[in-house]
């Protein structure tokens, strides 16, 4: 039937098509003291058709299985995206790839999630939550205690050959827990945790129990501190905030449309020379691993910045020819995308790089970056919370501050790099590391 919507565009005047089929099955098990509350299992199969007249490409999504789409469906489809392409002016031509010469192999890993029964998962929730609860008397609710698994396939068919299929299986947990130092203290703090893996039996139940309640825990009695500049620690996950809101900066569709101050910037010098940004698709200890991208491109490595070094943005077909550079197995369905989009870390862990700090922060969680970050100035402020250290220990929990800073000169004014790099199912990841400075708004 792909082959069949492929021609029936072929007839009605297209020069060149594609599409793309994208099926996912998904479950979700909720558990709310000891019962389960919500049992979800939904399967989508939905499609991108895409196509090319006089240089210009438009596209389309529609999810009615294939099979069910009668003749006069596919040519109403097909007609529509003719209209949406003959509207189009833009000076940019598209393609649509013919295939890579050679493509990476990715190991198949078997998750077991199909051979595990519900009833273990359900059971498995429920050693969670009761480990929860038992880690301390302080933890007063858990307020989400969840399993999910996927399993999803991608197949890309078009008009010039290319037949590419990829697919994958995941499975975890997310677990929020609700510290309070007596019921009637309002002083509340939460916990959370997603555990992600690409097999049920690396699963941990009750470690993930103990790193959310620990985590609600040790941030009671926070409070605001002193506005000043300070050396910060930005712990893996809050540099990996950063690190996501200024993506774009490093994509060939920004440089294309001006919106990245790096247009200019190849082969300058843009960060620190401990500095180097890689993007691997095919990065072993990933759960993400992508042979190809949504347009059939094979997969590569690159240093995007190398001891910081500016090297390459990271392209899609469009984006390579305007710039007259090869591909680099990034794009997206609608644009330009991460896979594995990492800081190389370094080698001390973050207890040693906290015990070099006089006096600082160690900043645990950033909230609100996507209102207060200009991806083309490099400009953030974020809502942040953490720790204070003095004379190399963590003395107090710290909240309601706002971090703020450049992020082309934060990554010009780092003094070391962690060791503890964690990449999840986002795609983008990050090791701790530590600032000369940074401001902090508090009270």
């Amino acid at each position: 039937m792909l082959q069949k919507i492929i021609d029936k565009a072929l007839e009605l005047g297209f020069e060149a098509v594609e599409i793309i089929e994208t099926v996912s099955d998904e479950v979700t098990i909720s558990l709310f003291r000891g019962n389960v509350d919500k049992n979800f299992n939904g399967s989508d199969k939905s499609y991108t058709l895409k196509g090319i007249i006089n240089g210009k490409m438009a596209l389309t999504h529609f999810q009615k299985n294939e099979e069910e789409l009668s003749d006069k469906e596919i040519e109403k489809i097909i007609l529509k995206l003719k209209d949406n392409v003959l509207t189009l002016n833009s000076k940019e031509e598209s393609s649509i790839f013919e295939g890579s010469k050679v493509y990476p192999t990715v190991e198949t890993v078997e998750s077991g999630i199909s051979e595990v029964p519900t009833k273990k998962k359900i059971a498995m929730l429920k050693e969670m939550e009761k480990a929860s609860y038992g880690y301390d008397e302080r933890i007063e609710l858990v307020n989400y205690c969840q399993y999910v698994e996927e399993r999803s396939s991608t197949k890309i068919v078009n008009s010039k050959g290319l037949n590419l299929s990829k697919s994958s299986e995941i499975c975890g947990f997310v677990l929020g827990t609700v510290a309070g130092e007596s019921k009637d203290n309002p002083n509340k703090q939460n916990g959370f945790k997603v555990e992600i893996s690409n097999k049920f039996a690396d699963l941990k139940p009750k470690e993930v129990a103990k790193k959310a309640c620990k985590k609600a825990i040790s941030m009671l009695g926070a409070a605001p501190i002193e506005s000043g500049a300070y050396p910060v620690i930005l712990e893996n996950d809050a540099m990996k905030s950063i690190l996501s809101g200024f993506f774009s900066m490093f994509s060939g569709e920004a440089a294309l449309k001006k919106l990245t101050s790096l247009t200019d910037k190849l082969g300058q010098k843009i960060m620190s020379e401990k500095v180097t940004i890689i993007d691997d698709p095919l990065l072993p200890e990933s759960i993400n691993k992508e042979p190809f991208d949504q347009e059939g491109v094979a997969t590569v490595k690159k240093e995007v910045v190398s001891n910081g070094v500016f090297n390459s943005f990271l392209h899609n077909l469009k984006t390579a020819k305007v710039f007259g550079v090869e591909p680099t197995g990034n794009a997206t369905v609608n644009g330009v995308g991460p896979t594995n989009f990492y800081l190389q870390p370094g080698t001390l862990t973050k207890e040693e790089m906290i015990k070099k700090i006089d006096k600082g922060l160690l900043i645990t969680d950033m909230s609100g970056l996507h209102a207060g970050l200009n991806p083309i100035s490099g400009d953030f402020s974020a809502q942040s919370s953490g720790f204070y250290i003095e004379k190399g220990k963590i003395v107090k929990p710290v909240t309601l501050i706002v971090v703020s800073g450049n992020f082309l000169k934060m990554m010009n004014d780092i003094v070391e790099i962690g060791n503890d790099l964690e990449i999840k199912q986002g795609g983008i990841g990050a090791p701790s590391v530590w600032f000369n400075q940074l401001a902090v708004s508090g009270k």
